[in-house]
């Protein structure tokens, strides 16, 4: 085989020259519906704040993609590369972005398991830590305090411009939590407080009940020890006699 023919076979796979392509058959909606479910497995698993949960979730996901690109294929067939019929040659284009595919996935794999892995060492678990840039914009947003950047564009003093830095948006946002938690310490006190009085007023009312209770019982037994001392002042008065 010379590369004269070799050249010519790989123009007729690839749909040049008056050649044929790979006849195409019915679709396996079974790897259709499997590659659905992957994708869709893997993307579900990417919104969860565990990096271990995204690295399953991008293996998922590389596979389904995988899966999809052989789907888009067409039927199986002869390779390109060697002579024979143009008829039965498969497409190599999806087998080209197939591996691809995969090692983009085994890139980005690497790199999130290094990313878990360093979490895990330094905070002991691999979840993904809110964005304290994002947490400072909700809290200014939620108090409606105007940012430092704001401010400096809107003042004709040059020196407000180099306030304008990450330092002061650093430094308001250790102001405002250290603000958070002396609110939070005094609604901790008052509660305290207001328990320690509910606690008082109930021993007050319960001393008060006992105190009640006790009274009662003393005139119950003044008033039934009375008639026997009138009964008998008779009898005494016998006697002497």
């Amino acid at each position: 085989m010379s590369a004269t023919t070799t050249v010519e076979t790989l123009v007729r796979a690839a749909g040049g020259g008056g050649g044929t392509v790979a006849p195409t058959g019915d679709v396996n909606l079974t790897l259709v519906a499997i590659s659905a479910g992957l994708i869709g497995c893997g993307v579900y698993l990417l919104l969860e704040r565990s990096l271990s949960r995204v690295l399953v979730g991008l293996v998922m996901m590389g596979n389904g993609v995988s899966l999809g690109f052989l789907v888009a294929g067409g039927p199986a067939g002869e390779a390109p590369i060697v002579d024979g019929d143009a008829g039965t040659y498969v497409d190599p284009l999806p087998q080209a972005m197939v591996l691809t595919a995969i090692v983009i996935m085994l890139a980005t794999v690497s790199f999130v398991l290094a990313m878990a892995y360093r979490s895990w060492q330094l905070a002991g678990h691999d979840d993904v830590q809110d964005d304290v840039e994002d947490a400072l914009i909700r809290r200014m947003a939620a108090k409606d305090i105007e940012s430092d950047s704001f401010r400096a564009e809107t003042t004709e003093d040059v020196e407000q411009l180099d306030l304008a830095s990450d330092f002061t948006v650093a430094e308001l946002a250790e102001a405002a939590e250290a603000a958070e938690r002396a609110e939070a310490q005094r609604l901790l006190a008052e509660q305290h407080a207001a328990e320690q009085e509910a606690a008082a007023r109930w021993a007050e009312e319960k001393a008060a009940q006992e105190r009640e209770a006790q009274r009662a019982k003393g005139e119950k037994h003044a008033g039934q020890s009375d008639p026997h001392d009138q009964h008998d002042q008779p009898g005494d008065e016998e006697d002497e006699k």
